[in-house]
């Protein structure tokens, strides 16, 4: 017998506001059209898959009809889930639960289907803009997140498969019944009367929503009457929904779309919004143990207000006072937004969570302070204290740019003095203090360690010419 309340917008997961024989038609219809569309073009299907309700039931939709089709009319057909690396833990693992089986069944029955997952190059990580360059924690106005965790993995993924094949459709979960902004959005960018729009981003490719028409309550009527052709069924979708009492973060695919957050499934560190009411309310169903990631993330969105956290330079080297704007988290601030970090994921830990942040986004993270402000390793020694890294000596990493520079000022200045008294890491201490000060004015490492380096120079001529 299942227990939980039912999600927003539908009364009973057995008696849906639908009736069964509005349902039947509405079923039939669309996986007829979804069939006629696919026969009469060779554009490759790409479902946009984000694990939520709509997304899985356009998903399932296009399952269905590639199993009622004859293997001769079958063409490869994927769908794509963009993995953001913060996405909330538990809704995480669910979805690669799923993408897993889903993968596993279509390869056994021989189906030409396949769910692509893609993720940030390290560049564009969110720990790696946040902790390591500084970016401030995201805002509807400077919403970065977006386009460097969803959009451009996606592109990048969509524009393979076009390479490879010529063309594609795009299949999107939207509905006009989501809001009044959502149907004004999709009729404005409808083609033609196939329903079809052009994608502004992905290179020759389309988009069709074939549940555009559906109202929520069709969705759940559809998932919660017909099991999934790869096994199982939707409880554990249908559960995570009346946790949250919330709504699925849509796939996004160009930044007109709107963010995540709220009440939607998404980034536990999402702070474009006041309250993340999805991961309060999964606290508040009792799982606890997602209390310190909420924490952390309440802390992040308040330290970006902070003036005292913030740059006086933004990071193209503009003075804030010019433009009106906030530059940066400074050193300091990044160096406490990781040990805040740190410690919300040992608490998390001990509640068998496991890591927030991997051990390669913590290099990217040390490599970026390295060019900002930091010659000390600062980012893995702060981590080995929360017994992470621990594979990794102190003297095992360091940026090579660095490294050379070093090495090279070193060899010049025991050319020039038989004996200087100095050694890399006396240099690196001396130019890392002075670089993690004059960053937050504006300066960065490269320029400091040759201002550094003059100096040292200098003081070592005065120190020979006295002993002359």
């Amino acid at each position: 017998m299942y227990h939980l309340r039912p999600p927003p917008h539908i009364n009973s997961p057995l008696a849906p506001l639908s009736t069964a024989s509005t349902s039947d038609i509405i079923l039939t219809n669309t996986l007829e059209t979804i069939k006629r569309k696919y026969l009469a073009t060779k554009r490759i299907f790409i479902v946009a898959f984000s694990g939520g309700k709509d997304s899985t039931c356009v998903l399932q939709l296009i399952y269905t009809m590639l199993l009622g089709l004859q293997p001769t009319q079958r063409r490869p057909t994927f769908g794509i889930a963009s993995d953001t690396l913060v996405e909330a833990p538990h809704i995480d693992k669910f979805l690669h639960r799923v993408i897993d089986t889903i993968n596993t069944h279509a390869k056994l029955h021989q189906i030409p289907f396949e769910i692509i997952s893609v993720a940030p190059k390290p560049q564009d990580q969110f720990w790696v803009n946040l902790i390591g360059k500084g970016y401030p924690s995201p805002t509807r106005v400077f919403r970065w997140c977006t386009d460097r965790l969803k959009i451009r993995p996606a592109k990048d993924a969509v524009a393979k498969i076009v390479h490879t094949y010529g063309s594609a459709l795009l299949l999107l979960g939207t509905r006009k019944a989501e809001s009044s902004n959502r149907k004004k959005s999709i009729e404005k960018h409808i083609l033609n009367e196939d329903g079809y729009s052009q994608h502004q981003d992905f290179p020759n490719t389309l988009t069709y929503a074939p549940i555009m028409e559906w109202t929520t309550d069709d969705v759940w009527a559809y998932l919660i009457a017909h099991k999934p052709p790869w096994g199982k069924d939707h409880r554990e979708l249908f559960a995570l929904y009346s946790k949250a009492s919330g709504d699925e973060c849509q796939f996004i695919t160009d930044l007109r779309q709107s963010s995540c957050g709220g009440s939607r499934f998404g980034c536990w560190v999402c702070t474009v919004v006041s309250e993340d009411k999805s991961m309060q309310g999964f606290i508040d169903s009792g799982e606890s143990e997602l209390w310190p990631l909420n924490a952390f993330r309440n802390f992040i969105k308040n330290l970006r207000e902070d003036p005292n956290a913030r740059a006086d330079y933004k990071r193209d080297g503009r003075a804030v006072y010019k433009i009106e704007q906030k530059g940066p988290f400074t050193s300091k601030a990044r160096i406490m937004i990781f040990r805040e970090l740190l410690l919300a994921e040992r608490e998390f830990k001990t509640s068998g969570g496991g890591e927030l942040i991997s051990d390669g986004q913590i290099l990217e993270i040390q490599k970026a302070w390295d060019r900002d402000f930091d010659l000390n390793h600062t980012a893995i020694k702060i981590a080995k204290e929360f017994d992470r890294m621990q594979e990794i000596e102190d003297r095992e990493y360091t940026s090579n740019g660095n490294r050379e520079l070093l090495e090279q000022a070193l060899s010049e200045l025991e050319g020039k003095y038989q004996s200087t008294g100095l050694s890399i890491d006396i240099l690196e201490s001396l130019i890392g203090t002075s670089a993690q000060s004059s960053y937050n004015l504006g300066k960065d490492a490269d320029r400091e360690i040759n201002e550094a380096l003059k100096k040292i120079v200098e003081d070592q001529s005065a120190q020979h010419n006295k002993g002359v």
